[in-house]
């Protein structure tokens, strides 16, 4: 029966537009069992992603109400679900996989959770999610480095997004404590998760797993990420974005994807790529050290770009002191736009996927 329950969790996890892919020998479910008692995962696999009130739930369900509010309460405590105060009463919802219930596991994380997390993912390679469009990540470009002249929209400037949101939060990197756990630190500052909320004031306060701080602090994590030599990544949407990842080779989820399982839509590059000034390099190599994506080189005495390999975050640019590094716009065909809301991603992602998510809704 409890194994039953963990594959009916996993069915509809999967069937949110990120997915939850499913692995042969079963280490999707041991993940599950980690993270969700028998009696948890069967009111989650039930639950719905716009969230609804205890009593709510209880009707639907047809179970009795006495015991439901409490248990939904814990499993909220465990970031398996979400929960938020409404005008309406308080509301529980079903939470993604990635991008949710994995990242709420932090501060519960030992280290046979982190070799379950990173099994799972070393054996999908985040299947559905990565090899499908639209991407989730996009990176964002460092603004100072982007040519004067060149138009910029609000979905690529990481300081507008801070700017404009009303409240601002900050944890540490579940990328990076995971593989610290499994005995793989990384060489990066870990606290660099910058959320925001554009709509409403106070949104971290009380929050147990997100740290609430302020814009400027915001601004200054932001400022500390991109000298450290880390990339700005956000979700792939034109506005609703809710967060700023600093992200790295070694650990992100999304970027390793890339770089080592070769996902084609693990993110996107920014529209910019990085532009040599020959009259102004020296050849000093310094913008080399920095570039992750093994996109620089100096063969001779100036750096040399390879644009195919250059995702246009600009950490390069910031490091030159002859200012030689620019980011230049990409070519037309190669500009892409992204979806217009977080709604619209998911769309197009369940579409890409071939699945119906219209009763999780």
């Amino acid at each position: 029966m409890s194994s039953d329950v963990y594959e009916l969790l996993a069915a509809t996890l999967n069937k949110i537009p990120l997915g939850f892919p499913s692995v042969e020998d079963g280490t999707h479910l041991k993940l599950l069992k980690w993270i969700f008692t028998p009696k948890e995962a069967e009111i989650a696999r039930q639950m719905k992603l716009r969230g609804e009130t205890a009593e709510e739930l209880a009707s639907r369900l047809g179970r009795p109400l006495e015991g439901l509010r409490e248990l939904l309460e814990v499993m909220a405590t465990k970031g398996q679900i979400r929960a938020w105060n409404s005008s309406t009463g308080r509301r529980y919802a079903l939470l993604v996989f990635v991008g949710g219930i994995w990242e709420n596991q932090l501060k519960r994380m030992d280290r046979r959770y982190a070799r379950l997390a990173e099994d799972y993912f070393n054996k999908t390679h985040c299947r559905g999610l990565f090899d499908t469009e639209p991407a989730l990540f996009r990176v964002i470009p460092i603004n100072r480095v982007i040519r004067p002249e060149l138009e910029v929209y609000p979905y690529e400037i990481a300081e507008g997004m801070i700017g404009s949101a009303k409240s601002w939060g900050l944890r540490d990197c579940m990328c990076k404590k995971q593989k610290e756990a499994v005995g793989e630190p990384c060489r990066f500052p870990s606290s660099v998760c910058i959320l925001i909320n554009p709509n409403k004031e106070n949104a971290y306060k009380g929050d147990s797993f997100t740290k609430a701080i302020t814009k400027e602090r915001a601004l200054e994590v932001l400022r500390h990420a991109e000298e450290a030599g880390l990339i700005h990544c956000s979700m792939n949407v034109q506005t609703g974005q809710s967060y700023i990842c600093n992200c790295c080779t070694c650990c992100c989820l999304m970027l390793r994807s890339l770089v080592k399982w070769k996902q084609p839509h693990a993110f996107i590059k920014s529209n910019y790529v990085a532009h040599v000034d020959e009259s102004s390099c020296i050849g000093c190599a310094e913008c080399n050290d920095r570039c992750q994506f093994g996109a620089l080189s100096v063969p001779e005495s100036v750096c040399e770009v390879d644009p195919n390999l250059c995702v246009g975050c600009g950490v390069c640019g910031i490091a030159c002191k002859q200012h030689a590094l620019s980011l230049a716009s990409r070519s037309t065909q190669e500009r892409t736009t992204p979806p217009t809301s977080v709604q619209e991603w998911g769309v197009q992602k369940a579409a890409s996927r071939g699945i119906d998510s219209s009763d999780l809704i």
